[in-house]
């Protein structure tokens, strides 16, 4: 009987794990009619996105293709940079949205365009530009999806039917990774329905990658996650009454918190850029003075809009198939339909392995737990699947 012999080596922790991953920044941001209203707020883009640098930028309340163009060459691409892209603009319904990429990292794939009663979401498939994607033709890719919905108390049915629309297609797509799922949801609280139908919405399943439910509206207790309003004086538009809502999220799916799609977000790097916690109904550049960035920076978050963008890091792996030092050695083979893993060391510190087939779908998960296991594979259909590990974000092909 002829055994294949797989050996590869799992990283816990170790540093040299952290030269074969990259970094990519997301930002999703409400940009307050943009630029319909004082166009000449490009400036205070400019001074927050050349401080933040999103690798993935998610943006609503866009009002022109004029206005999508002039961020991407007025406030991205300037003193010197040359790598950021858009997506093609689609004028939808009431705003619209848009997202930008620093092409050095990321390409588009595809985009879609969701239809609700109110504007569209927007779905844009990014992949990563990984060293050996020219070699592999395999690389990890992210499901981003930018939404703005319907605002104020009295529209609860309205949010939750829009995302119930969003689920819907989300549910339809073969191989869905990494989404990122951003925007204003003008959501007063975890009470809204809305808020279960994006998390568990058509059997897809996202979270709040900070796990902060609750009723968030004019709460105190909530004062270090409040989105808006960043001012309380009445200009360009936007709504005042200082810091009390947490309307702007960037909601995930769980393979970004456990590296199950070569992706992991980074903890503690999630927040409402800007937010330092001390301006409680108040101006977000208020008294007492604000230190959680520069200040021009918290001056241009005041004066471009009633909205503070939400941020996030992700560490991404830079090759697709590589096999990064450990310092646990694990043997695996396939043998007479089962996967059989043998090593001097437990294997309970490795987490969960993955089972998925060539399209993206998990079949299986399993958990090795002794010193020599084996994971029956007999239920699997004839075909080529990939084995993936859960911490030490290893990915190999076998065929049954």
């Amino acid at each position: 009987m002829k055994k294949l012999l797989l050996s590869f080596a799992l990283l816990l922790g170790a540093s040299s794990f952290a030269q074969n991953t990259d970094t990519v920044k997301v930002m999703a941001y409400n940009l307050l009619n943009f630029p319909q209203i004082n166009s000449a707020r490009i400036s205070h883009l400019e001074t927050i996105f050349q401080e933040a640098l999103p690798d993935i930028l998610m943006v609503c309340e866009l009002t022109s293709s004029t206005g999508a163009n002039g961020i991407l060459n007025n406030s991205l691409n300037v003193n010197g940079i040359t790598h950021y892209q858009k997506a093609n603009y689609v004028a939808g319904p009431d705003t619209q949205n848009m997202l930008y990429y620093n092409s050095n990292k990321l390409g588009l794939h595809e985009q879609n365009e969701i239809a609700t009663a109110l504007r569209d979401i927007n779905e844009y498939v990014l992949y990563y530009k990984s060293d050996d994607i020219a070699t592999t033709t395999d690389t990890t890719f992210f499901y981003v999806y930018v939404a703005h919905l319907k605002a104020s108390t009295g529209f609860e049915t309205e949010r939750n039917l829009e995302v119930q629309e969003a689920k819907d297609f989300m549910a339809t797509r073969s191989g869905l990774e990494n989404v990122l799922f951003g925007g204003d949801f003008n959501i007063y609280g975890s009470s809204e329905p809305a808020w279960n139908t994006i998390l568990n919405g058509a059997g897809v399943t996202l979270v709040d990658p900070i796990n902060v439910p609750g009723e968030w509206h004019s709460d105190w207790g909530y004062a270090d996650i409040h989105t808006q309003s960043t001012r309380t004086a009445t200009f360009d538009g936007g709504s005042t009454g200082g810091m009390d809502d947490r309307f702007d999220f960037i909601f995930m799916s769980p393979d970004l918190k456990s590296w199950g799609n070569q992706a992991k977000l980074i903890d503690g790097t999630y927040w409402a850029y800007g937010q330092d916690g001390n301006h409680f109904n108040g101006e977000i550049n208020g008294s007492p003075t604000n230190t959680s960035l520069p200040t021009a920076v918290i001056d241009a978050l005041y004066l471009m809009s009633d909205h503070l963008p939400v941020y996030a890091e992700i560490e991404v792996q830079k090759t697709f198939n590589s096999v990064p030092e450990s310092t646990i050695e694990i043997n695996a083979f396939y043998y007479q339909d089962a996967i059989h893993f043998q090593t001097a060391e437990s294997l309970t510190d490795i987490g969960s392995m993955y089972v998925f087939d060539m399209s993206g779908k998990k079949i299986k998960e399993f958990k090795p737990s002794s010193q020599e296991e084996k994971f029956d594979v007999s239920f699997l259909e004839k075909g080529v699947y990939i084995l993936r590990s859960e911490k030490g974000n290893f990915n190999l092909k076998f065929v049954r």
